[in-house]
């Protein structure tokens, strides 16, 4: 219980430095290379060296330790990075123009409106794109650049520096990822496997930058993801831990409603413990007032829309297919949605998911340089998947264990609403790996635990790709700004 309660109070101190860090490149860069000058790029040097050492310190003396050290000082640098050379308008999904009149559509306008107004909108929801989605990222930004352009009334048009949110989001949910490791008990070699998997990942390096929901929900699903597991093994079952759970759903949900999804793998949980306690008393009433704190966050904004202009709570807005008729592809029949490959076939959900998992959009082969890394890192991803499924099918066959019911329930629980949403939404911007990232943690998982179990052959080659995917990812996004 001792190791518990350190554990906790040492993800609390790293969210803090998380929170400093991503505070001291918004104060010393703005977010935006182009504003820095030779004595800001050597003070952000200089604190970044002093954040390697305590990183060093904070890992410990043994050979695992200092190579998880080394892992998260390269994935802290090259987030900061992409933060650094990537603006407000770059790379980014949906957001249209800060400054701009585009008819109240886009997430940078639903922003600007609660910095101006402080109220949410009051006109129907359909009929502005993007203001559909829950405010809590975008009443975060409107509160944050509020006092930003308070502080600096020159850089009032900055918007680079909400990125420092961004990156924020990004290094806490690095911060908890890296814990799932030591609850998971995988071995030293699998730890630092499963650790590469998801500290390098293309998307979680692109959502440092990203000013879009996608950043802050998936956060907050992974922390209560780890939250749900950290509770189970609880032997008291603390009710303030069942308690962030349902706050991390709940927030989750009112940033995206998608990040719901991660309740199933959490329900599982529950009621697996649920049936296995001796005095099931307590839980009853502790799930009732985690169901009255969960549902209320996460639901209101669509309550609201469903009350003033009789939205579906499940609504999700369809792009303007006049003004883009290519992204309609509703008349492709179903089996070549997944088997049909080859030039100019964009519709087929396993390529262009996985092809959005490593580029996320961006379009990088007119630059030799990158289009060959970029190919290189394709492929080493899809072998990644591969050796992850292996991993998943012999994992089953060894042993049952909560963990890995657990992950499976979180890649069908993923997978499986991707599917239908790719159907439901027959357009080939829904093929985006961005709607099912928590499944990194479980790739993440089965990867790790190639080091324990599977086959050695298999185990050699998951720890290869794996640490060929992170290196040339993490070569791929130093040099993405060549491309600007």
């Amino acid at each position: 219980m001792g190791t518990s309660v350190n554990k906790e109070r040492k993800l609390i101190i790293d969210i803090a430095v998380c929170a400093v860090w991503s505070l001291f490149v918004l104060v010393v860069s703005g977010c935006n290379v182009a504003l820095m000058n030779p004595l800001q790029i050597a003070i952000l040097t200089a604190g970044f060296i002093g954040l390697s050492y305590l990183v060093i310190r904070s890992e410990g003396k043994d050979k695992t330790g200092r190579l998880i050290a080394v892992i998260t000082i390269a994935a802290i640098a090259i987030r900061t990075v992409y933060v650094l050379y990537t603006g407000a308008q770059q790379r980014q999904h949906d957001m249209g123009e800060f400054d701009s009149d585009l008819g109240l559509n886009y997430h940078a306008e639903y922003i600007e409106y609660l910095l101006e107004n402080h109220r949410l909108l009051d006109q129907d929801i359909t009929q502005h794109w993007q203001f559909y989605h829950p405010p809590l990222q975008h009443i975060i930004c409107a509160v944050f650049f509020g006092i930003y352009r308070k502080i600096a009334p020159s850089l009032a048009h900055n918007w680079d520096a909400l990125q420092c949110l961004s990156l924020f989001y990004s290094l806490v949910t690095l911060a908890v990822a890296k814990r799932f490791a030591t609850v998971w008990n995988l071995s030293g070699k699998g730890t630092l496997i499963a650790y590469l998997t998801i500290a390098f990942h293309p998307q979680l390096i692109v959502f440092s930058g990203a000013l879009n929901n996608d950043p802050l929900s998936v956060m907050f699903a992974i922390a209560a993801l780890y939250l749900a597991l950290l509770w189970y093994r609880d032997e008291n079952k603390s009710f303030v831990k069942l308690m962030g759970i349902s706050v991390c759903v709940g927030l989750g949900m009112m940033a995206k409603l998608s990040a719901g999804i991660i309740a199933i793998p959490i329900a599982f949980i529950m009621v697996k413990a649920f049936f296995e306690a001796k005095k099931k008393g307590n839980f009853i009433w502790q799930y009732i007032v985690f169901l009255a704190v969960c549902a209320p966050l996460g639901l209101w904004y669509q309550v609201r829309s469903l009350v003033l202009w009789n939205v579906p709570i499940n609504y999700v807005a369809v792009p303007d297919l006049e003004l883009n008729p290519g992204l309609d592809i509703s008349m492709i029949p179903a089996w070549k949605r997944f088997f049909a490959f080859g030039e100019g076939v964009n519709y087929n959900i396993i390529n262009e998911t996985l092809n959005e998992a490593v580029f996320d959009g961006g379009y990088y082969q007119p630059y030799p340089l990158l289009s060959a890394i970029g190919y290189i890192m394709f492929s080493a991803f899809a072998v990644l998947t591969l050796t992850i499924l292996a991993n998943l099918f012999v994992s089953w066959t060894k042993e049952r264990t909560m963990d890995n019911m657990v992950m499976t329930i979180l890649i069908a629980a993923e997978l499986i609403s991707y599917v239908i949403f790719c159907f439901k939404m027959p357009y080939t911007c829904t093929m985006s790996f961005r709607y099912i990232v928590p499944t990194i943690i479980a790739g993440a998982y089965y990867s790790g635990k190639s080091s324990d179990i599977s086959p050695r052959i298999l185990s050699m080659f998951t720890t290869g790709t794996t640490i060929a995917f992170a290196v040339v990812s993490l070569i791929f996004y130093c040099l993405v700004w060549l491309a600007d």
